[in-house]
């Protein structure tokens, strides 16, 4: 088998009339690796078209046409590392489309799900948590609303994220507080909920806020600062009680060693896109596993990297807590699954892994073309 063409198109965003507010926003990028005997393989890449298109182009495709798909390790490191004739080393979301749609490849010409590749599942219906975002821009009662949205979609865990960024920092923790007061309040006791902070907080401003969400009862406290700051990670893991979560902005296994080492975060969570793809995904996992690191992912948009992302996390013994799941950045997911022969979805806040071939996706060319904004 041999790589014959790698192609990337923008879909648009749902225009049901369920997806009114998803109206203008921008498509995801829909990656296919083609090959001689009929297979493809899918994943979905960054946000830039451009850019995507440009390193595909110019760059990865004159290296990898004619190449074997099935060999999804070697290419890794092709592209991650270089050998003695290709030096260059591309970005890791580059990299990370690449991966995820080879592991699809593999798997269906070995007429196995990814997770069957991987090892075996552990369990194959994996529980969701319900997460909403743009808390910045967010009163407590609209964020309420949206948090009941979920609830009322048959979810029990939750997390609400306040998208405030690194150069946003102690923009407004006060009201950051409330909305996860007004939450946590109106949720039942068993229902568990999360906050991100989107690393928008200083390591003394995180601490109070965290003792704060403390006495409330919180699942966990995801990235409460800059990305880049592991000693002062550090200092808010060892005053805190609650589990501290980090790690969907590391973009390799090397990173994830260092933030280990110096930050000892609770809760290691890579993001699928960013790390590197399943091949450095799975190497995080090991090292949590060796670490003794829970593990709870950043994958969360409705499509083919969530479904990469479960597989793996299927197989990993310790990934015993909710995997992400969130419509905001793709739409419903009953539209969004329409580009897909057999669509996989969430029922009552689970998600059920098929044992169909690589991702358990094929593409309908039909919608697809229906789709495509070029």
């Amino acid at each position: 088998m041999k790589i014959t063409d790698i192609t990337v198109n923008r879909v648009r965003a749902p225009q049901g009339e369920n997806a009114k507010s998803f109206v203008g926003r921008p498509g995801r990028l829909i990656l296919q690796i083609h090959t001689d005997e009929g297979i493809s393989g899918i994943s979905e890449a960054g946000r830039n078209l451009k850019v995507v298109r440009s390193y595909l182009d110019e760059l990865i495709k004159p290296i990898l046409i004619g190449a074997d798909p099935r060999r999804p390790r070697k290419i890794w490191e092709l592209l991650t590392l270089g050998d003695g004739q290709q030096a260059t080393r591309y970005p890791s979301q580059i990299v990370g489309s690449i991966d995820v749609a080879l592991w699809d490849i593999t798997g269906k010409a070995a007429g196995m799900p990814i997770y069957q590749l991987l090892g075996g599942a552990r369990r194959t219906e994996i529980p969701l948590y319900w997460s909403r975002g743009n808390g910045w821009s967010k009163s407590p009662e609209q964020m309420l609303e949206e948090v009941q949205e979920g609830y009322d979609k048959g979810f029990r865990a939750f997390k609400v994220r306040m998208d405030w960024r690194d150069y946003r920092q102690d923009a407004n923790p006060t009201k950051d507080f409330a909305i996860f007061k007004k939450c946590r309040e109106w949720l039942p006791e068993e229902c568990t909920l999360g906050f991100d902070a989107n690393c928008g907080y200083s390591v003394s401003t995180a601490i109070e806020q965290g003792k704060k969400f403390q006495e409330l009862g919180i699942a966990h406290f995801e990235e409460p600062l800059p990305q880049y700051d592991y000693p002062g990670l550090k200092q808010v893991v060892d005053a805190l009680d609650c589990a501290v979560s980090t790690g969907e902005q590391e973009i390799s296994s090397w990173r994830f060693r260092d933030m280990i080492d110096l930050a000892n975060p609770d809760i290691l969570q890579p993001d699928v896109l960013n790390v590197g793809g399943l091949s450095e995904m799975a190497r995080v996992y090991e090292m949590a596993v060796v670490h003794n690191k829970p593990v709870m992912p950043h994958s969360p948009s409705v499509g083919a990297n969530s479904m990469a992302s479960l597989h793996l996390y299927a197989t990993i013994t310790n990934a015993v807590r909710p995997h992400e799941f969130s419509e905001e950045f793709t739409g419903p997911a009953e539209e969004v699954s329409k580009l897909y022969q057999e669509p996989i979805l969430p029922v009552n806040g689970s998600i059920s892994i098929p044992d169909r071939p690589g991702l358990g996706l094929e593409i309908d060319q039909k919608a697809f073309k229906s789709m495509l904004d070029e």
